[in-house]
């Protein structure tokens, strides 16, 4: 291995003679991030932040598209050794990779010297980005379970607030339905998004499970999950919920022009939600409770270094991971995008934020938080829960049959998925 100068990454972290208060000079870096509107303004705003601080070692921010194309576009660069030297990053590719050597373990530099307090973090996300005892993804953008809901058509309905049950929440999107006088539906009580996401706190609260952590136990078809998909497909057989095709605009579109009454989303559409509604006033609450209570899957994005990065691009890298999971920043990115601020320190640093009563609602999720992203973490089970939801949904198939079906593809695809490269 070459020998490399003071201003090598090491020596920024204590490798000659201590920690360093600047970076090396023209050790610039590219960030490649997801997220459109006002989340992606707010990354952006943050990236300036940092550049003003460290103007020899500037972060270039380009925007990539959705978490799957960033992916996508990461794999290729990834291989031929160019691309960005951070990123965002969904919980979807990971492990996968982690294992393949594409990203850096954070573990010694949170460690270091110039390392990073996450003593106020929620400890179950920090494991989020484990593998095999090391540290290769850290939360930046976390999700959680938001129901929006149109609080015209519920007075409408006659319904005085949101769903406090699972139960009551079906008997609601049969109640807020609405058909005009030869029986087509006008408004559907709610609009699926085609990804599996929410279904998970549903499941988990009413206490089912889809796989444990290390893919032993896979249950797609777990009774749970079998009732819940029932409860669903009946819903739309009824016309009480629509699952709409990303042509129309999806499940979004739905309820911000006024065609469903629900949806069942993350604080990522906040800004959409409480901007571009048309002809009604749209609301937002928690997700139902279930049998065992609240119990909420997390969701949104991280960042991770890249292992073609050089020693100094490194020791940016880091600085610049630091400078976005500070208290600070956290808290302008959950003012200006409605993530979460998920520190203690964070919403200190937020001040009033938590005044206005709909992002207390977003926060007042986090205690109900089951931070486990093993299903995200498994494209094998995953795939397979989401086609399933499909053909079940769209295609009108037999819930136990297809979920019979998909967990057996899913055991047999994620022991390639687990197996050593």
């Amino acid at each position: 291995m070459a020998l490399v100068s003071c201003f090598s990454f090491l020596a920024a972290f204590g490798g000659c003679g201590g920690p360093q208060s600047s970076l090396p000079s023209g050790s610039g870096i590219t960030y490649w991030r997801t997220l459109s509107g006002a989340a992606g303004d707010a990354q952006d705003t943050l990236v300036a932040r940092f550049n003003e601080q460290h103007p020899d070692s500037k972060v270039t921010s380009e925007f990539q598209g959705s978490y799957s194309d960033l992916a996508t576009k990461l794999l290729t660069a990834a291989a031929a050794r160019r691309g960005p030297q951070v990123t965002q990053l969904g919980t979807f590719e990971i492990r996968q990779f982690a294992k393949s050597g594409v990203l850096v373990d954070l573990k010694p530099l949170m460690n270091g010297p110039n390392g990073l307090d996450t003593s106020g973090w929620p400890p179950t996300l920090l494991a989020a980005g484990e593998i095999d005892g090391s540290v290769y993804w850290l939360p930046f953008n976390v999700a959680v379970p938001v129901l929006y809901f149109n609080q015209d058509a519920f007075a409408a309905a006659g319904l005085p607030g949101p769903p406090e049950t699972w139960a009551d929440f079906f008997e609601y999107a049969r109640k807020l339905t609405r058909l005009d006088e030869k029986g087509a539906v006008q408004m559907n009580g709610l609009a699926l998004w085609n990804i599996t996401w929410p279904l998970l706190s549903m499941i988990w609260s009413e206490g089912g499970e889809l796989t444990n952590r290390d893919y032993t136990d896979i249950t797609l078809n777990d009774p749970v999950v079998i009732r819940m998909l029932i409860d669903l497909q009946s819903l739309v057989r009824e016309g009480a919920a629509t699952l709409p095709d990303k042509a129309s605009g999806g499940h979004r579109a739905a309820f911000l022009s006024g065609r469903a009454a629900m949806i069942l989303d993350s604080q990522d559409a906040f800004s959409e939600v409480f901007t571009q509604a048309s002809g009604f006033t749209p609301a937002l609450a928690n997700y139902p409770a279930g049998a065992k209570g609240k119990v909420y899957a997390p969701g949104g994005g991280g960042l991770a270094i890249l292992a073609s990065a050089t020693p100094e691009q490194r020791a940016t890298a880091w600085a610049y991971v630091r400078h976005m999971l500070s208290p600070e920043s956290i808290a302008y990115y959950a003012r200006e995008s409605g993530y979460v601020a998920f520190t203690e320190e964070s919403r200190r640093a937020a001040g009033d934020l938590l005044q206005d009563p709909r992002y207390a609602a977003i926060h007042d999720a986090l205690p109900y938080l089951r931070a486990d992203y093993s299903v995200n973490m498994s494209p094998a089970v995953r795939n397979a829960f989401d086609e399933a939801f499909q053909k079940i949904l769209v295609q009108n198939a037999d819930v136990q049959a297809t979920l019979d079906a998909a967990d057996a593809r899913a055991e047999a695809a994620v022991k390639e998925e687990l197996a050593p490269q």
